[in-house]
């Protein structure tokens, strides 16, 4: 029987990690920009700051449903794994 974690950091895939990684960046820098522009709210950059930020934020909401996509792909892949070794 295979002895591998579901760990997801552990024993994800560099693609997970990575996707992962950059839709937290992605949200973070979306939640700056928009809390950023709404104290610049009077300011004439303001609208084209919170536009950005909402772009952000769904890129960041994006890239972490493609990360649960590749995590679930490989947990499926680690499973057929394991039934297989117990036949």
């Amino acid at each position: 029987m295979s002895t591998q974690s579901f760990n997801p950091w552990t024993s994800g895939t560099r693609a997970y990690r990575v996707t992962l990684v950059t839709g937290m960046a992605a949200t973070g820098t979306g939640v700056i920009l928009v809390i950023l522009a709404a104290v610049l709210d009077l300011q004439e950059g303001a609208d084209s700051l919170r536009r950005f930020g909402m772009v952000c934020l769904g890129a960041g909401i994006l890239s972490h449903l493609i990360a649960i996509g590749l995590r679930r792909r490989q947990a499926v892949q680690i499973l057929s794994r394991r039934a297989s070794e117990e036949d």
